[in-house]
């Protein structure tokens, strides 16, 4: 019973994860800041509408199971390296009101032993508070596996 309570209780929600990358920041920047994914293996393509470097543009991004989301570009710090989207539709349609995403990276000045370069990446995404608990579970999982996904594209190139 408690649990059941539990999950109807609306909340804030955030969702934060970071890692550690063993390549330069300009690289993962580049990357990160087209905001189109190609490190991605869960999606399958993205269209990009707008300006690629503008605020406001949005992208269409087709993952590979049939889902289909839009997201806009809020923000575009090449001063902090951080972008910031936010989703505006969903087919399936999300269970939650809104999603806003930032990605954000910073050098590591001090890379490990035998390591030339490092890039510290940071992901935080906050959601309405209808977000249930597995909507925060599965955005974290997702996080996880898309840093395994970047470490393998970034150490590919």
């Amino acid at each position: 019973m408690a649990e059941s309570k539990q999950a109807e209780i609306p909340s804030s929600t955030r969702v934060w994860e970071s890692t550690v990358l063993n390549v330069d920041i300009d690289t993962v920047w580049k990357a990160i800041r087209a905001v189109t994914f190609k490190w991605a293996s869960d999606v399958k393509s993205v269209d990009v509408s707008g300006d690629e470097s503008a605020v406001g543009g949005t992208r269409t991004i087709n993952y590979n199971d049939g889902t289909k989301q839009t997201v806009q570009i809020m923000e575009i710090s090449d001063l902090r390296k951080s972008v910031t989207y936010s989703v505006v539709s969903s087919e399936p349609a999300v269970s939650y009101t809104s999603a806003v995403h930032q990605v954000s990276l910073q050098e590591v000045t001090n890379p490990a032993e035998n390591v030339k370069q490092q890039c510290f990446l940071e992901w935080k995404s906050d959601y309405s508070n209808d977000a249930t608990i597995a909507v925060m579970e599965d955005s974290r999982y997702k996080k996880k596996s898309a840093f395994g996904d970047m470490a393998k594209f970034f150490t590919s190139k």
